[in-house]
């Protein structure tokens, strides 16, 4: 079962006629954003409720959260319904300019510094707390860009200690987590049809060698 919320409001549910969206669309990645888009009709008693970059979307399977974001994009059609893009909650983290600065620490503390620069330039809903890091090493950060919060936790984490930056949305807060490795198992079965659309096997002829020379090493003799 799927629900859908704006700003706390049921938007879509999958057993009522009187809460629809049409052609949703969801898609996850790690260490990216993600989307999720659908059309909504000028009849849904919730339609002009969805205020684009403002509201905050999310989507539900049972009872576990599986998206949460904002509207960033809105097309309008021909019979006045509306095309809605929204971006995944990483994306608040791209509303921050953080200024020229070093810090040296371990994971954990560089997460929780830009977090906290991050924090104090946008209102409470595009804001999180420093969750849980499995990333173990110590490291000493130094720009003179001016970066967003997510740029920046790009180039000081995420480059050269690898790693995934994991949204958490608990008792009404929302958590950054920096794991070394993703530990949420999906328990949802793959079925050709339902949830598994395409599937292809790509094989380029650029790939295959039709002739192979083998050298042997080179060797330097006393006279170099």
């Amino acid at each position: 079962m799927y629900k859908v919320y704006c700003d706390g409001l049921l938007l879509y549910h999958s057993k009522l006629e009187s809460l629809k969206i049409f052609e949703p669309s969801l898609e996850l990645e790690l260490n990216k954003t993600g989307s999720f888009e659908f059309t909504i009709y000028p009849d849904h008693p919730y339609f002009s409720l969805i205020k684009k970059l403002k509201s905050i979307i999310t989507v539900y399977q049972d009872d576990f959260m599986i998206f949460r974001g904002r509207p960033l994009d809105e097309d309008i059609g021909w019979h006045n319904e509306k095309h809605i893009i929204c971006e995944g909650e990483l994306s608040f983290l791209l509303d921050s300019i953080l200024r020229p600065f070093s810090f040296s620490g371990t994971p954990a503390e560089v997460l929780a510094y830009v977090l906290q620069l991050h924090n104090a330039q946008v209102d409470a809903s595009k804001q999180f707390q420093a969750g849980n890091v499995t990333v173990e090493g110590y490291l000493t950060h130094d720009t003179t860009e001016y970066l967003t919060a997510f740029e920046t936790l790009e180039n000081a984490l995420l480059k050269p200690l690898g790693g995934y930056l994991r949204t958490r949305f608990e008792g009404g807060v929302a958590y950054l987590d920096y794991l070394k490795e993703i530990n949420l198992l999906s328990p949802q079965k793959i079925e050709l049809g339902k949830n598994l659309l395409d599937l292809k096997r790509i094989r380029k002829g650029a790939d295959i060698a039709t002739a192979i020379i083998p050298l042997g090493a080179k060797l330097k003799d006393d006279e170099g």
